[in-house]
């Protein structure tokens, strides 16, 4: 009987100490995140990464899939643990989130119609740039003093759908996503001029109080640096 009960009382310390995170992603951003089969199959880097550091802290993670723009009130309002969703690291974030060590470079670029006469940044003036809501890239275009109209967008597919019915000119998205894109349809966009560096890299978002959590991946990610599980993840994807 006593045995029965010890053995209880391990069961019950064990699950005690399990860990359950819910991971708030976006619904589509290639290669970042592509959620496939009526939502049922999810991968991407940042789904890869993020499950590989959820085994190294011996977590059960469930992902959940947002607009890109609700990801933050998702995160204030604790409905999700961490986010990541090819996440900027930038000022005015992190006047309200804490982020991970960085574990990729952010860049921009502009993107267009193969067909379209825009061909170098000067070509951008006066011209309307599709967004996606949310994203550190409408406040970019209007640093540039090129007299544009922003027009944001909550999906990336409805973005460059804007770009093909020619409701914007061009749009300014990831640097990875554009290439992705110009790499699957290379009859149907163009890059225009080169990538433009913006915030201090992707990230992993958490609450300031996560804290904790945050230092322990922030060891997984230079341990998974060290091993070469890093390198591994990134090569399939880029």
């Amino acid at each position: 009987m006593k045995l029965l009960q010890l053995l209880l009382f391990i069961i019950i310390s064990s699950n005690s100490y399990s860990l359950n995170l819910t991971i708030g992603t976006s619904k589509f951003n290639p290669p970042f995140e592509v959620w496939s089969g009526n939502n049922s199959s999810l991968y991407g880097f940042d789904i890869d990464l993020m499950q590989e550091i959820c085994r190294r802290l011996h977590a059960t993670c469930t992902f959940e899939a947002y607009i890109f723009d609700d990801l933050f009130p998702a995160l204030k309002n604790r409905e999700v643990d961490l986010v990541i969703a090819s996440m900027i690291i930038t000022d005015e974030r992190k006047k309200h989130f804490i982020f991970s060590l960085p574990y990729m470079e952010s860049n921009s670029q502009y993107i267009t119609t193969v067909d379209s006469k825009i061909s170098t940044f000067d070509d951008l003036h006066g011209k309307k740039i599709g967004v996606r809501k949310g994203t550190p890239y409408a406040r970019q275009v209007l640093s540039e003093n090129r007299n544009n109209q922003v027009v944001f967008y909550e999906l990336i597919q409805d973005m460059l759908l804007g770009l093909s019915n020619n409701e914007v000119d061009a749009s300014l998205m990831d640097y990875e996503a554009a290439k992705y894109w110009m790499a699957s349809e290379p009859y149907a966009y163009k890059l225009i001029g080169k990538k433009i560096s913006i915030g201090e890299g992707y990230s992993i978002m958490a609450n300031p109080d996560q804290f904790v959590l945050i230092k322990k991946i922030n060891k997984i990610l230079l341990e998974m640096e060290a091993d070469g599980t890093y390198l591994r993840l990134y090569s399939e994807y880029f």
